[in-house]
């Protein structure tokens, strides 16, 4: 039997259940974003203080679960409870969807409680077999849909940009397998997309849904997979085609006054944010319709349906138009620190080097990053990485060497070659220009038991006459400064974003791509501040300083700072309009 084509989806027949898909998504995201995740933050921080730890990290988190077994079985089950929500988000909107498709006359309200009702039976009858299923299927296979319906919890699972920027530049091979797992991830998803509706609205169990599914798409998987793509193309192009005249008609009006150009784009942001949902409603319906084969009829409308459906737009949009404002007219109390990582800027030459450093500080970056180990002697070496290889061709560490050794070691970067240096070299040639730095501790098992001591008499009183500031991923080395001297900046660094952090650490490194608005409002309750990296790009930058960050670490000085500039003087509505469309529609 020849399998249906989807079937036609037509702008009125959204534009008349609009009212329905909004009230169902505003629901959602009240329910998650301010009722759920502030009482999860609220358990997840007490559950942390009950492990007698001050925060999780790589470094701890095996300690953790030694030492309070009883506690870490709380994470575990909070964990589990959070994914609940990520599945009863789900079937909300899936079985949200195939309500749309009864044809029936509902009001809002009958649709709405009937919508609530069946997700919570549903929810009931859950197993962990269809758990498992959606889980995959949703965060793994098809992540599309995590992505586009922002799904808090799914879009957690993600591999830190570091990582990824890591991999590009060590093994070719990265690219490659990228892209053959999501190849064989989309010919996986389109084999078993028609186990959903039966999982999700009939009473199948997993096994029998995917049988099905395998079955159904045995003979036809190009025709399901070119259709399934065509669904996911034609839902960008609904998003972004509009988003020409909008955008276009912003950048204009941009060289007018500034009152008119505000104006105008609060009402294209409120205008954009209708679309993205209109978007969000296609592909939401478009697919329930193409794995199930009903159609979105127009239904005989009463009139107080269309004033309610009006209500609830008007409603929306005033939200929208708020939610607006502060986003492009956000103040800025205090412009983020520009920092150069590890010395360089645009690869102007070998990383952590006094010769770098001179070329950098010709930049006036607010600070530059920089990274010390210890050596075998004792004594303090430039040097960022735990090996010499990548830097020298050397299989060694730098607490294999003494420092006279290591400072006769030839490295190569960027198309230039130097010596190591060393750090007193390094910190005697900043404050000859006047330059502060971020010092970054490095540490390692080879280290001797009283390094931190050491340093902080050798190098404590002029840390803090010259005004540098230090930061580590051994929050040993935080809290060593801390006891010190309070008067030293020292930052935490955290690779990942997970439970905020009740550290004595005046602030926290974070890399920028875990980063999101609850860690920053949870820190906005605290004295403490934060810098992010590696910011390169005019998406990191827009992300992080509507975030709000302290300081932004970067690998380009110039654009940075060209950014930041443009960003407190001049800011273009139709570039910001621009970031905000991108990231509603990231995936």
């Amino acid at each position: 039997m020849k399998p249906e084509k989807p079937k036609k989806l037509g702008f009125k027949k959204i534009y008349l259940n609009l009212d329905k898909i909004l009230f169902l998504f505003f629901l959602i995201f009240m329910l998650v974003d301010y009722i759920w995740l502030p009482l999860n933050s609220v358990i997840a921080g007490f559950l942390l203080s009950q492990t007698g730890y001050l925060f999780i990290s790589y470094n701890n988190i095996f300690e953790i679960i030694k030492n309070a077994p009883i506690v870490s079985l709380g994470f575990v089950i909070l964990i589990a409870i959070n994914l609940l929500v990520a599945y009863f988000q789900l079937s909300i909107l899936f079985i949200g969807a195939r309500h749309l498709l009864y044809h029936e006359k509902r009001t809002l309200i009958e649709y709405s409680r009937k919508v609530f009702r069946e997700s919570l039976a549903f929810m009931k009858k859950m197993t962990i077999s269809k758990a498992l299923f959606i889980f995959l299927f949703v965060a793994m296979l098809f992540p599309f849909i995590r992505k586009i319906f922002k799904i808090y919890y799914f879009n957690k699972i993600v591999i830190p940009e570091f990582i990824q920027t890591y991999m590009e530049d060590k093994y070719w091979m990265w690219w490659v397998a990228i892209i053959i797992l999501s190849l064989l991830f989309f010919y996986v998803s389109v084999r078993l997309m028609f186990t959903l509706p039966k999982v999700f609205y009939e009473k199948m169990t997993v096994k029998e849904a995917i049988i099905y599914s395998l079955d159904k798409t045995k003979n036809f998987f190009w025709f399901y997979a070119w259709h399934l793509f065509f669904i996911i193309v034609k839902t960008n192009l609904f998003f972004y085609l509009p988003l020409i005249p909008i955008l276009s008609t912003q950048y204009i009006v941009d060289s007018l006054t500034q009152r008119e150009s505000l104006v105008l784009a609060i009402l294209n942001f409120v205008l954009i944010k209708n679309i993205h949902y209109m978007a969000l409603t296609y592909f939401l319906v478009k697919f329930t319709s193409f794995l199930t084969g009903e159609e979105l009829d127009i239904m005989p409308r009463r009139e107080k349906d269309h004033i309610m459906r009006w209500g609830v737009m008007v409603c929306a949009c005033i939200f929208f138009a708020i939610e607006g404002y502060n986003y492009l007219e956000a103040p800025v109390v205090n412009p983020p620190l520009v920092i150069s990582h590890r010395g360089v800027s645009n690869g102007n030459g070998v990383q952590n080097t006094v010769e770098s450093l001179e070329k950098t500080a010709q930049l006036k970056p607010d600070l530059i990053e920089m990274d010390i180990q210890e050596t075998k002697d004792g004594q303090f070496v430039m040097m960022h990485d735990a090996n010499l290889k990548g830097l020298a061709g050397i299989n060694k560490t730098p607490q294999d060497l003494t420092l006279e050794e290591l400072k006769q070691i030839d490295i190569h970067e960027n198309g230039y070659e130097t010596k190591i240096s060393s750090f007193d070299d390094y910190l005697t040639r900043a404050n000859e220009l006047h330059q502060k730095l971020l010092i970054e501790i490095k540490t390692s098992h080879k280290d001797s038991p009283q390094m931190m001591e050491h340093f902080l008499d050798k190098y404590g009183a002029k840390i803090k006459v010259y005004g540098h500031q230090m930061q580590s991923l051994d929050y040993k080395v935080v809290e060593k400064v801390r006891e010190y001297d309070t008067d030293i900046p020292v930052y935490f660094i955290l690779p990942y974003n997970s439970v905020f952090p009740r550290t004595v650490a005046t602030g926290y490194t974070m890399e920028y791509s875990t980063l999101d608005e609850y860690f920053v409002t949870k820190l906005w309750n605290t004295e403490q501040k934060l810098y992010v990296w590696t910011i390169n790009s005019s998406e990191s930058f827009n992300k992080s300083f509507h975030l709000g960050v302290d300081g932004m670490i970067t690998d380009d000085l110039k654009n940075i700072k060209e950014e930041l500039v443009t960003a407190q003087e001049d800011p273009e509505y139709s570039d910001l309009l621009l970031n905000k469309a991108t990231e509603f529609f990231a995936y």
